[in-house]
């Protein structure tokens, strides 16, 4: 009996056209392609300690582009700081926010930070709270800003900004007002 399970038409006429050959392949190029960034990523990070940010930016340009959100919020620290390139709030901004809707906690602290100072954006207490409150729960300088905001806003700002930022997660991170 003939295993007609595993072979397509075109296999039985001859052809080289097996169906899980194609997933195994495709799935080797998906497990190679993932490798391949996780290499670029990490000699980013090299390239970086090594006091090279301009080869970290080579590195990690099409990997922001491509949407890895490491490299987004790594990548908009460079610019924010003038790193490797020319300092560029705005740039900045708009990489920390891509990588924000990916729930990168780097990029929420990163995105309050420039609220708060005003860097590329508008300065905002209300918002840089909304931002470190998403990312209190891994940064513990956030928590500490959460803190020092509450201090300096009326407390019904600070109860509505709360509620927004449990709404912001409660979305994973779609109804955030990026």
């Amino acid at each position: 009996m003939k295993a007609n399970w595993i072979c397509s038409e075109s296999t039985k006429s001859g052809g080289m056209a097996l169906p899980w050959l194609r997933i195994m392949l495709i799935a080797a190029l998906a497990l190679f392609a993932a490798s391949v960034s996780a290499d670029d990523l990490n000699d980013g990070f090299v390239k970086l300690s090594e006091g090279k940010p301009e080869e970290a930016i080579k590195l990690w340009t099409p990997l922001a582009e491509s949407g890895d959100k490491v490299a987004q919020a790594s990548l908009g620290l460079l610019y924010q700081t003038g790193q490797g390139a020319p300092q560029d709030q705005l740039r900045a901004v708009q990489l920390f926010k891509r990588s924000a809707r990916q729930g990168y906690p780097f990029a929420f602290t990163a995105l309050a930070n420039s609220y708060y100072e005003g860097l590329g954006v508008e300065k905002s207490s209300e918002k840089a709270l909304h931002w470190f409150l998403l990312s209190a729960e891994f940064d513990p300088n956030a928590a500490f800003m959460v803190q020092a905001i509450a201090k300096e806003i009326p407390k019904a700002i600070f109860d509505e900004t709360v509620s927004q930022a449990i709404a912001c997660q409660a979305s994973q991170y779609s109804a955030c007002g990026l």
